[in-house]
């Protein structure tokens, strides 16, 4: 063995061979190079411990200071050896391949542009296994039949693309029947749908269900109940009954709202209930406390515009504002000027 230092070498004998570590018997012959004699002192430590019988060609290259002139004077070593390639993963704008660009333009068919394709396809990658004649095309149809006009298909399929993989006779007739039975027409169902498509991957014994019956007992008749999900869809789909729902229920009666208050302030404003207590409805009470309304005015200015709650502090606080400039600052004026 030798350290490869140059261009000159001298071969060893060619009779020399390197054992076969796992037989023990000769192996392959092997010419090493050197420019000077052998020193056991110049190996690495560990391999000048291991017996010859251990030592084989293989072992010797991945060493990466060694080389090997096997065969007809090719040399090999670890570090000549090129590492593999790492492909390179497919940025935003290369996520509609060339396997999807049928797809992408069928989604640019419908309306929507060349960003807007792109994510579509980014948030639901699996559309392009469906067949656009069989199975896309025939849901976009069906859509239309609700009654929703193309930039509302476009809108729908951008912001729920779930609802395309979805089976029209198992799924999506079925809910908008279910639907239908609260008590809204086809018009009020194709509002809904345009605002929440997600609606229509609910699944209505598991979600819609519960939080129809659960208005019901608030005290909301049908007609009342079919107002509220025109009004905020997303009260069927998008919110868990005991951890968001109620909760805002108990806020408003802790207030002093009655039940009967409460249930005309979420039909006026099913918004109410899809509001964080922590971030808008809390500091919003307490901003009408520091302007000095009592929890009696409080009340009064909910039940009578809950809507009050929808509005950007700023704009309250401006209100307040110009009422107390005039000293006309209740809560039956603010309703009215907001």
């Amino acid at each position: 063995l030798a350290r490869v230092q140059g261009p000159e070498a001298v071969s060893r004998q060619s009779g020399d061979r390197l054992c076969d570590g796992r037989s023990g018997r000769p192996g392959r012959h092997v010419n090493v190079m050197r420019r000077r004699p052998v020193r056991i002192a110049s190996l690495p430590p560990w391999l000048a411990l291991l017996p010859c019988c251990l030592v084989t060609a293989a072992a010797l290259a991945r060493c990466g200071s060694w080389s090997l002139a096997i065969g007809r004077g090719q040399v090999v070593s670890a570090r000549s050896v090129p590492k593999p390639r790492i492909p390179r993963r497919s940025s935003v704008e290369d996520v509609a391949g060339a396997t999807a660009d049928a797809h992408v333009q069928w989604l640019k068919d419908l309306g929507m542009d060349d960003s807007q394709a792109a994510k579509t396809i980014k948030k639901r990658p699996t559309l392009t296994a469906y067949s656009i004649v069989n199975n896309l095309a025939p849901t976009v149809r069906w859509l239309k039949g609700l009654g929703l006009d193309d930039m509302d298909v476009a809108r729908a399929i951008r912001h729920a693309p779930t609802i395309l993989s979805c089976s029209i006779e198992k799924n999506l007739a079925p809910t908008v029947r279910w639907i239908k039975g609260l008590g809204l027409d086809d018009a009020q169902v194709a509002k809904a749908v345009s605002k929440f498509p997600a609606l229509l991957g609910s699944n209505a014994e598991q979600h819609m269900k519960p939080i129809a019956e659960w208005l019901k007992g608030l005290g909301m008749d049908g007609s009342q109940v079919a107002k509220v999900i025109v009004k905020f869809p997303q009260l069927l789909g998008g919110y868990s009954l005991e951890n968001n729902l109620k909760p805002k229920v108990l806020w408003l009666k802790n207030l002093g709202l009655d039940d009967l208050q409460v249930a005309k302030a979420i039909v006026k404003f099913p918004n109410v209930l899809g509001y964080s207590l922590e971030i808008n409805l809390n500091p919003k009470v307490q901003s009408l406390r520091d302007h000095g309304f009592k929890d009696s005015q409080i009340v009064g200015a909910l039940a009578r515009f809950p809507q009050l709650l929808g509005y950007s502090s700023k704009r309250v606080e401006h209100r307040i504002n110009v009422l107390k400039s005039v000293g006309l600052l209740t809560d039956k004026a603010l309703c009215d000027v907001l």
